[in-house]
């Protein structure tokens, strides 16, 4: 009985929809990003972001993205393109960005803190998970055994 009512309900919301309209959205979407990551030289880092998905097909979309990732060993500010799918939430993105990332407290590894790198992140995730994979070059500090850094971590969020 339970299933029979499910089913009726959504047949009447097809038929709700007035013939014409196309019930997939358009135009450009503002969506938050938000995570929780671990990475090399930052440690435990937070991500807040905004990414401005257009819609280019059924579930998928292209999108330019801004987020700041303040963490125990350091931060980034990351601007980026992205691709990807989604429902309600992300099924999967991947994307690149141009990131500042600036050290401080303890970094990980043997990275000195005040320090500043500009480079290339690959970024991607699946669902929740996400994934992350950057070179930087170094620009400001006098850690001067440290011309190129790499990142990686892992984080989950949306």
């Amino acid at each position: 009985m339970k299933y029979l009512f499910l089913l009726l309900l959504v047949a009447t919301a097809v038929q709700a929809i007035p013939e014409g309209v196309d019930p997939e959205p358009h135009g450009t979407q503002l969506f938050p990003c938000a995570m929780t990551r671990y990475s090399d030289p930052i440690k435990i880092s937070g991500v807040l972001g905004v990414s401005f998905e257009r819609m280019t097909g059924y579930r998928s979309y292209r999108a330019f993205f801004v987020q700041v990732e303040p963490g125990f060993g350091g931060g980034k500010l990351n601007l980026g393109y992205r691709l990807g799918e989604t429902q309600f939430m992300p099924i999967w993105n991947l994307g690149l960005s141009a990131s500042a990332l600036q050290t401080w407290g303890n970094p990980l590894g043997d990275v000195e803190p005040e320090q500043t790198y500009m480079g290339l992140e690959l970024s991607g995730a699946f669902f929740v998970l996400g994934m992350n994979f950057g070179a930087f070059k170094h620009v400001a500090g006098d850690d001067e055994a440290h011309d190129w850094i790499y990142t990686l971590g892992v984080g989950v969020g949306i």
